[in-house]
């Protein structure tokens, strides 16, 4: 019998495979100082005994809970009364979208946040010193709340990410960058832009910049290699709700100089994709809709790469009845759980390494759990004491059920940790393609505790370069290390290879190499 796992297994390998062979192997590369990620064979030439593997965060736990009237919802969840006003829906939003940020001015972790769907309760805010213990300061314009923007129509707040602006310094109005959508309104994003993350004003006279949808993890970012502003909105492929719903995601770029102001609605659509998971299994009762669903997207650049986050909903057509829901049992339908895949371009993401494979960057908790049911992905990902730190909006009962506890939780992941090489018992190889040397140094991201990693450069061609292979080497056993500098017997450093293409072979067993950096 053929399972799941080994289907996933061969189109893991036949996409490894086929990435390589689209790659001219003897095309030499430029990286200068670029940390290189194992997040494919964009920098890997052959691998022997050695393997991609997928990174899992470990779980901190809760770290803020609703407890300002604006954070409630419905009249009762699951463990206690909130008191909020109602809604039609009926479950807790608190959290449903947030963006998590460590400000670098003000040296503060700092988290803007859907508080609820009720109607005039727009964007809330949270700082932290340590990121564990969050405040809700009162810094409304009235002082009662800390509700920092309303939407532009006097609705409530949905599908709503913030971005702290890379490409302006602070100071400048438009630093913060929010992207949202009015509920109830129409179904379509809108923008805007504040100098504090506090005090906000609208793009486009606060009407919206894109037609439908939005019901998403709508978020504006900047694109280092475009230098150019990105824009994700969802992207309808089936009916507008309901059982026939298709999700999908649109990435949209800026084609008027980045001029957000004057051009608010200047967006170019770049790509739109579903998820089209291999297991093919279809919703109930519907015409072919796919049980797998991406349902929010959000896109993070680290290190050269883009990730996406990819929130996958498993579908259903039966919303759980009131009085019926379950707050103990780990259900597999109606659920969430999040996926990195990665990108070199922001628009074409890997969904074959851990997303078809069902390897979650952060898995659903057990029976019982704050998070069995739900592990949604933050906006973005915060890299502090190198260290990520990993938030994660959780309940502990599915789609459908409506009345659930919200929750923010926290994980964390080693530096680099999200994909890897690993070599088990057997030796492994790997050799990178050829690539020109422009520092003095090497720095290795490797845990080598139970094993052992050696490091040797090569020519252009894969010839041995003497004093840096073979003898002259220095084997590894027993390090764990964010930053280990390899030596070379009678070398002090790479410095005489500066300006020349190489290549570099690493040798590990019962090791897993993270990321390497040239200095």
């Amino acid at each position: 019998m053929i399972t799941f796992s080994r289907i996933a297994l061969v189109l893991i390998t036949i996409y490894s495979l086929s990435s390589v062979s689209a790659i001219d192997r003897e095309k030499v590369i430029k990286i200068g100082k670029q940390k290189q990620l194992f997040v494919d064979h964009f920098i890997i030439d052959t691998l022997e005994n050695v393997s991609i593997e997928v990174g899992q965060a470990q779980k901190y736990g809760v770290v803020m809970e609703p407890t300002l009237p604006t954070d409630f919802q419905t009249g009762m969840v699951h463990d206690g009364p909130d008191g909020g006003a109602g809604y039609s829906f009926g479950e807790s939003a608190f959290c449903w979208f947030f963006s998590p940020h460590w400000d670098e001015q003000k040296k503060m972790f700092r988290l803007w946040y859907m508080p609820s769907k009720r109607k005039g309760i727009g964007l809330a805010y949270a700082e932290s010193k340590d990121g564990i213990n969050w405040t809700k300061p009162m810094v409304s314009k009235d002082g009662k709340s800390n509700i920092v923007m309303e939407p532009a129509n006097g609705a409530g707040l949905d599908g709503v990410t913030v971005t702290i602006d890379p490409s302006l310094p602070y100071g400048s109005s438009e630093k913060y960058k929010v992207a949202y959508f009015p509920h109830p309104g129409k179904c379509q994003t809108h923008l805007g832009y504040s100098a504090d993350g506090i005090n906000w004003k609208h793009y486009n006279n606060g009407n919206p910049v894109t037609g439908r949808a939005a019901d998403f993890s709508n978020k504006i970012t900047w694109d280092p290699n475009r230098k150019k502003y990105l824009l994700l909105c969802r992207q309808d492929f089936g009916a507008a709700g309901g059982i026939g719903e298709l999700r999908g995601v649109r990435i949209m770029e800026h084609s008027k100089s980045n001029d957000l102001i004057n051009h608010p609605m200047a967006w170019k659509t770049l790509t739109k994709f579903v998820l089209n998971d291999p297991s093919k299994a279809i919703v109930p009762g519907s015409r072919n809709v796919p049980e797998r669903q991406i349902h929010t997207f959000p896109i993070w650049y680290y290190e050269g790469v883009w990730f996406g986050l990819t929130d996958v909903l498993v579908a259903t057509d039966v919303p759980v009845p009131h009085g019926k829901q379950d707050y103990q049992t780990r259900h597999e339908k109606g659920v969430w759980e999040f996926y990195m895949a990665p990108s070199r371009d922001a628009t074409n993401y890997n969904f074959e390494i851990a997303a078809y494979p069902r390897k979650p960057l952060i898995p659903r908790g057990p029976d019982g759990s704050f998070d069995k049911d739900c592990a949604r992905p933050p906006a973005n990902i915060i890299t502090h004491n190198d260290e990520h730190w990993i938030y994660y909006f959780a309940t502990n009962e599915r789609w459908g059920a409506r009345f659930w506890d919200a929750r923010l939780a926290l994980a964390k992941l080693r530096l680099d940790g999200f994909f890897y090489l690993n070599s088990e018992a057997k030796e492994g190889k790997v050799i990178t393609r050829p690539f020109i040397f422009e520092g003095d140094d090497l720095e290795l991201n490797v845990n080598a505790l139970n094993g052992f990693i050696k490091v040797e450069i090569l020519d252009e061609k894969g010839n041995d370069i003497p004093q840096f292979s073979g003898k002259s080497v220095k084997t590894y056993r027993g390090h764990n290390s964010l930053r280990l500098k390899p030596k070379w017997n009678g070398q002090a450093n790479l410095s005489s290879l500066k300006g020349q293409t190489i290549r570099i072979r690493f040798t590990l067993q019962n090791t897993n190499l993270y990321s390497f950096k040239v200095l």
